[in-house]
């Protein structure tokens, strides 16, 4: 992968709302032709960060130099693109963004503005992975141990539970945090433990691969010994997954289990997308406390140390053929962790728009004109 910086200053983002106590900036640096590379495939980016509230989007202007879209969402999580419409998990609610823009019509430069139109509350169940399908928009909710899916009257509609847990009750038991469609409906999700009591999950040594993945379908532990796992995905007929407290990104064989890592990242990795050949991986520094904190009692903490190497917040462009990052995009400043990231296809410039925004002031779209 060629590191060299096609800015070396980067792309400066101020950020007004957050606390000035804080450091008000967010640098992206794009590893060198990545340019080139969103040019020729013709996608863009979008990805969020859940401890500032932010959603990014990212593309290239006419110019072709990048462009950057921001949004403010409080703990702003799952994202899912299904059929045009963008899907976002945060706090207590599940939001639905549309593309005020028809095919071909373009607006200020962008060619997709994606604005707030819907929400659904849904309480705080602890919202994680949201993944919206012809069948419906399913989540997890790490603070029910249970995949859910969106309902028109209730918070939520429970549909599944792992079967080491033995009631559905308030309180996460084994950090169920990620989920697969297949099909359009549920498949495979990813726990950190087969824990059934509170918070059972958290007293568990951190190097000790507790982890799960798990066919929904059959409740069969399909692979375990996985590190704090994330983001498992279905992309043509291969199954995909985080290992996220290795600092990796891997494959699982769906007939006998095994998982083989395809790249190390030097971050906790999660939050995969794919587009064609290529897979976008988050990754996540080390935090100072909790759950994958900075020291070295996980493989990717004990890694870091051996190797010398400094964690980073990032998103990786991995090449599925050969197992290669060909770029890189380093996030640097405010910004530590990446929860999801998600690919636009088809969309060169994108901007998402908050319910602060200026923007929605003036946007408006009905659906069809009858006076």
């Amino acid at each position: 992968m060629r590191d060299d910086p096609e800015n070396a200053q980067g792309v400066d983002l101020t950020l007004p709302r957050v606390p000035e106590t804080r450091t008000e900036t967010i640098n992206l640096i794009p590893s060198h032709g990545f340019k080139g590379w969103l040019a020729k495939h013709r996608v863009s980016l979008a990805f969020n960060t859940y401890h500032i509230g932010k959603v990014f989007m990212m593309g290239l202007d006419d110019l072709g130099h990048f462009s950057f879209s921001d949004a403010s969402f409080h703990r702003s999580m799952g994202l899912s693109l299904h059929d045009g419409t963008l899907w976002m998990a945060s706090l207590k609610q599940v939001w639905r963004f549309e593309n005020f823009l028809r095919k071909g019509q373009t607006s200020q430069g962008n060619d997709a503005i994606f604005a707030p139109v819907g929400a659904t509350t849904t309480g705080m169940i602890n919202l994680h992975d949201v993944r919206a399908s012809e069948h419906g928009v399913y989540f997890i909710s790490c603070n029910f141990n249970c995949i859910g899916r969106l309902h028109e009257k209730w918070s939520f509609e429970p549909l599944w539970k792992p079967p080491f847990i033995s009631e559905f009750a308030h309180g996460d038991r084994c950090h169920l945090n990620c989920l697969a469609l297949e099909h359009g409906r549920p498949k495979y999700v990813t726990c950190f433990s087969n824990t059934d009591t509170l918070l059972g999950w958290r007293s568990l040594p951190k190097d000790a691969g507790s982890g799960l993945l798990i066919d929904v379908t059959t409740d069969e532990v399909i692979c375990e010994r996985l590190h704090m796992p994330h983001s498992p995905q279905i992309h043509n007929g291969q199954l995909y997954v985080a290992n996220s407290g290795a600092g990796e990104f891997g494959q699982i064989d769906r007939d006998s289990g095994e998982y083989t890592p395809i790249c190390f990242i030097p971050g906790f990795t999660r939050g995969v997308s794919f587009w064609k050949n290529y897979a976008f991986v988050g990754a996540s520094k080390p935090r100072e406390n909790g759950v994958f904190e900075g020291n070295d009692s996980t493989p990717l903490n004990q890694r870091l140390k051996d190797e010398g190497l400094k964690p980073e917040c990032s998103i990786s462009v991995v090449n599925l053929n050969t197992g290669e990052i060909e770029h890189r995009i380093a996030i640097e400043g405010l910004a530590s962790e990446i929860y999801d990231v998600c690919v636009l296809p088809g969309v060169r410039r994108p901007m998402i728009a908050d319910l602060e925004s200026e923007a929605m002031n003036k946007m408006f779209r009905p659906s069809r004109t009858h006076i």
